[in-house]
Formats: C-alpha cells, sequence, structure tokens
C-alpha cells in the first residue's frame, strides 16, 4: 500500500466508514438509509465553508466577465499585454485566480471517500474497519425504511437520483454570458449536457449499482440545492449592505 493511498484510507475512507457505523449503531431500529442520510448531512454541513468560498469565486469571475472578455478582444494579438492586464484586473478586484479551486481539491476526496462507503463499504463489509472503541456490528442490515434493499438496485431510488440531479442543475445553473463568443456557446452547451443530459446518465449508472448510492447522491443533490440558495441570499445580502456605503 502506497503513501497516498494508506493516507486516503485512514483520514478520509475509514473514518467515514466509521462515521456510518457509528449512527447505524446508534439510531433506533438501527435503519441504514437513516444513517446515510444524517451522515450525508454532516458532511455537507462540515464542508459548507468551502462551499461558501467557491460560490463567492464562481460570482466574482462572472461579474467580471465582460471586462475579461473586453480584455480578450482588446489585446488579442498580444498575449504578455493581455496576461498584464488580465492580472491587474484580478488585483483590482480583489480575487484571485485560484480561489475557487482550493476548496473543491479539499472536497473532491471526502465526496469520494462517502461514495465508497455507500458502495464497497456496504456491499463488502469488513468488521475490521471498525475502530475498537465503537459499538460491536458485525454485519448490516441493508434494508432502508421497511422498504429498500440498499444493497441491490432500486429502479424507484435510480429515477429520484436523476429527478434530484436535474433539479440541482436547475437551481445551481449559472447563466451564461450572452455573447457569441466560442467560449460563451461552449458554456451554453456544458450547460444543457448538465441540465437535461447528466440526469439521466445519473439514473443509468444508479441502475446499474447498489441503491445505496442512489440515496447518497439524492440527499447530497437535495442539500446542495438549500446550502446554495442559502449562500446566495446570504452573500446578496452582503452585496446590499455594502452598496450605500460605496455610493455616499
Amino acid at each position: 500500500m502506497g503513501p497516498i493511498t494508506f493516507i486516503y484510507n485512514e483520514f478520509i475512507y475509514r473514518p467515514l466508514l466509521n462515521g456510518l457505523i457509528f449512527l447505524y449503531a446508534t439510531l433506533p431500529y438501527r435503519d441504514l438509509g437513516l444513517a446515510i442520510i444524517i451522515l450525508t448531512a454532516i458532511v455537507r454541513i462540515l464542508l459548507h465553508p468551502t462551499l461558501v468560498q467557491t460560490i463567492r469565486s464562481q460570482q466574482a469571475m462572472a461579474r467580471i466577465g465582460p471586462k475579461l472578455r473586453e480584455i480578450q478582444e482588446r489585446f488579442r494579438d498580444n498575449k504578455e499585454e493581455q496576461a498584464k492586464k488580465t492580472m491587474a484586473l484580478y488585483r483590482e478586484e480583489g480575487i484571485h485566480p485560484l480561489s475557487g479551486c482550493v476548496p473543491i481539491l479539499i472536497q473532491l476526496p471526502i465526496l469520494i471517500g462517502l461514495y465508497q462507503v455507500f458502495w464497497k463499504g456496504i456491499a463488502a463489509f469488513d468488521p475490521t474497519l471498525i475502530y475498537s472503541f465503537l459499538p460491536s456490528v458485525q454485519t448490516l442490515d441493508p434494508i432502508a425504511f421497511g422498504i429498500f434493499d440498499l444493497s441491490r438496485k432500486s429502479v424507484i431510488l435510480a429515477i429520484v437520483a436523476g429527478a434530484s440531479q436535474f433539479l440541482q442543475s436547475k437551481f445551481i445553473a449559472i447563466t451564461p454570458a450572452s455573447s457569441k463568443t466560442t467560449a460563451a456557446d461552449f458554456g451554453r452547451a456544458m450547460q444543457w449536457q448538465m441540465t437535461y443530459f447528466f440526469p439521466f446518465f445519473i439514473i443509468a449508472i444508479s441502475w446499474s449499482l447498489p441503491s445505496a448510492l442512489a440515496l447518497y447522491w439524492t440527499v447530497f443533490n437535495l442539500f446542495a440545492i438549500v446550502q446554495q440558495l442559502w449562500i446566495q441570499k446570504r452573500i446578496s445580502h452582503e452585496r446590499n449592505l455594502r452598496t450605500p456605503q460605496s455610493d455616499s
């Protein structure tokens, strides 16, 4: 086992798996579905600060988009000057071009860890990975809410996961620029695919894997919608508070 794999297993995968087992062992009736919902919610809440930073960066980049396009048009034949003007604009607006990437790099391995916990951790549950101080759990009952066997495929949960992905795409979509540039056309095409094609892709994937993943994806998307709307409202409120001061 390499060092990266060891770090991932011991600091991401195993803690998440043990978090699921702790919830499963302490919840009434040991309902695995409820444990998945609660663990996903906890992780989304813990990652909330990184999501705030990502959305702030996205909105800032969207705000200066027209100025960036103007620089690109004015200095299309002088790449060096274009780069200088672009960096000067970033400094003027107080934006770091990589500020939106770092939070995503933090989120990604944790979300992948959750994905693997709800897939391999349930399908091939290994009691030896559980911390000794947790309640003893030798097997997992995969039946959720007395209805769904989360270790098997579920058409219903697959469709619900796809629907939640569609809702997330609609709520969180960033309106592409109205210009007729290649970048704007690409942005509109990507948004269309994320809104109308990706949900069917999620249904197909969820249909072929244990339904624990479909439940996780549904909860993940619903929490993403709530967080996105709350953060946007908060940022808009902060901007409105600053506006009178800037006008005075």
